[in-house]
């Protein structure tokens, strides 16, 4: 449902409302419970989900304030408040969609998808467009997916457009349209990465198109392009920070990466703020006050350097969505890549990490591997399995366990009649366990396989 406005009085306070809604919403919540890097973290000080989105939403605010010092052309500062609002809000929507265990957690949903789309009782079931538009789950567009379709949360056509990273369907992704539009840039062949990035599916194809219409445009809006580079500054300086308290880092390797970067004099005045010694002396005082110190310079040259980015190519940037640089003319974009290849050796490919994600991978596989039983249900039986009046009593028993709402979109979508019964199931299964929290996931699988 998109909304429709009562009156041109309203329109202002659109984003002021989404931001209620979002606010309510129990998806959110759920953000609490759903981790960073480290799974069934126990830890309060480790972030999560939900305190992370709070972290890219300041930094969405202070690029755009600092786009209105750097901007000339346009005078933001007359629309400054919808902008933060609109920002802020796409910030806290950004991973609402993200499943249990990550971005791990989404590659074993692609793997089990890629095997049931090709079952004996699916693949006929299926169009060969639905097909594909299964294998391409990815958080963002679940995450459009489950504010529009499943908690009907009725926001503004900017607002849903803000939280899009790509704004295509695999169909038109497939057919070429949006070649280069890749936010960071394509890693691997075009084909490939369509795959895990259409930022929208097929059951949301209709309000893609009202967007398109709404907001006059079919790429990608500008401020989602805002909320991907906060988000890359905001994770990569809060990663190092968990992993500093977690042993994978220490400071001679905060250290020796300092040494690293002072190697590269075209970083200019940033170079001697990270030189290697000021850091040392930093450490000595404290792990407190070096880390501190190291994600105030950083975010301060990032924050400067993107929104100039921006600045010096507004022209381009509000007409693609993408600013127009390239990494080594900005020091703090560059710097904070380095950061993030250093991450993902030292961090993200730690033995605590994968470790943990293997822990993730069993319980997400064992969960489908109960709920896929609901697929060998012919649809009669599947029915009223879903209503508890009837078909095999464990099916019915395991879909008592798919919560309401969850349901409630699964019957109005098949009483649209836009899609197969066979997909509409198999979205009701990811949405459902997608949905789930790091913690819950765990204790449902625990349920199912009798573990106590």
């Amino acid at each position: 449902m998109i909304r429709e406005l009562a009156s041109l009085d309203y329109a202002p306070f659109g984003v002021e409302q989404d931001r209620l809604r979002i606010a309510m919403c129990a998806p959110l919540r759920r953000l609490q419970q759903k981790t960073q890097v480290f799974p069934l973290d126990v830890k309060a000080a480790s972030r999560n989900r939900l305190t992370h989105s709070l972290e890219v939403a300041e930094y969405t605010r202070l690029i755009a304030y600092e786009l209105v010092n750097q901007v000339k052309e346009v005078n933001l500062l007359q629309i400054l408040s919808p902008i933060v609002s609109c920002l802020y809000n796409a910030a806290i929507l950004h991973d609402i969609g993200n499943p249990p265990f990550g971005h791990f957690g989404e590659s074993l949903i692609r793997e089990w998808l890629k095997k049931t789309v090709n079952c004996d009782y699916v693949k006929s079931e299926i169009t060969d467009f639905e097909k594909d538009d299964l294998l391409t789950f990815n958080g963002n567009a679940q995450g459009l997916r489950l504010v529009h379709s499943i908690q009907n949360l009725n926001l503004t056509l900017g607002q849903y457009a803000s939280v899009i990273k790509v704004p295509y369907t695999i169909k038109e992704l497939l057919l070429g349209k949006g070649k280069g539009e890749s936010g960071n840039g394509i890693q691997g062949d075009f084909y490939s990465w369509s795959y895990s990035n259409a930022g929208v599916f097929l059951s949301e194809k209709n309000l893609l198109e009202a967007i398109r219409e709404g907001c006059g445009r079919d790429t990608r809006h500008p401020f989602a392009t805002i909320i991907e580079y906060s988000d890359d500054l905001a994770y990569v300086l809060a990663d190092l920070e968990d992993a500093f308290d977690r042993n994978m880092v220490n400071k001679h390797m905060v250290i020796r990466l300092c040494e690293r970067i002072s190697e590269y004099p075209e970083l200019g005045e940033l170079q001697p703020h990270l030189d290697p010694e000021k850091i040392r002396t930093l450490f000595k005082q404290g792990k407190t006050e070096a880390l501190f110190y190291l994600r105030e310079v950083i975010s301060y040259f990032y924050i400067r350097d993107f929104s100039a980015a921006i600045a010096n190519n507004l022209e381009h940037f509000l007409n693609t969505g993408e600013p127009d640089f390239s990494f080594g003319d900005y020091p703090g974009i560059t710097v904070l890549k380095m950061l993030k290849d250093f991450e993902y050796t030292a961090v993200y490919n730690h033995f605590e990490v994968q470790t943990l994600d293997l822990s993730g991978a069993s319980y997400i596989r064992g969960l489908f591997g109960a709920y896929e039983t609901l697929l060998t249900q012919s649809p009669e039986d599947f029915s009223r399995e879903l209503v508890a009046t009837g078909g095999e009593p464990f099916c019915m028993r395991i879909a008592s366990r798919i919560s309401r709402r969850h349901k409630v979109a699964y019957t109005e979508a098949c009483q649209e009649n836009s899609f197969s019964e066979m997909y509409l199931r198999i979205r009701l299964l990811v949405d459902y366990i997608s949905g789930m929290t790091d913690t819950f996931a765990a204790s449902e699988y625990r349920v199912l396989n009798g573990i106590h």
